[in-house]
């Protein structure tokens, strides 16, 4: 049986502004001041963004190492549409990101298949990727030799 690996972050909250703790790293996560917040962090839905910049990164760099692809760099830029219609309490529409398109530019020497099969399995085993997919967020990406 494998093992399992359990994923821990407490949280304080004032106001709307939250303060998560995960391990020895501490990390906000408020709202502006349009909606209560002190505008301290991103809100919770940039935060999602950039976890999977960060989780894509490191997806990418493992996956690059197993297939000996040359990765030299990697940049993402992210955008997520919302109706918050559903976060207002609207039944009929979901609270959650509908979109989320993903460009990422990468610095290599290898072909544009190489590069296309390095994604593939970046979008196959990346956690928070696969997340939003299994969520049916539809997911737009790109990613092309910078």
């Amino acid at each position: 049986m494998a093992n399992k690996m359990n994923i821990m972050v407490n949280a304080e909250t004032e106001g709307i502004t939250v303060t998560a703790k995960a391990g020895k790293h501490e990390f906000i996560i408020d709202e502006g001041n349009q909606m209560g917040g002190q505008d301290l962090g991103p809100n919770p839905l940039q935060s999602v963004l950039g976890s999977l910049a960060a989780c894509e990164n490191v997806t990418a760099r493992m996956v690059a190492r197993e297939m000996n692809f040359d990765l030299q760099d990697i940049t993402f830029k992210m955008k997520g549409q919302f109706d918050p219609k559903g976060f207002m309490g609207d039944p009929s529409v979901r609270p959650y990101f509908e979109a989320v398109t993903v460009e990422a530019t990468v610095t290599t020497s290898e072909s544009d298949d190489r590069l296309k099969e390095l994604q593939e399995k970046v979008e196959s085993r990346c956690p928070v990727y696969t997340m939003l997919k299994a969520a049916d967020v539809e997911m737009n990406d790109t990613w092309i030799k910078a």
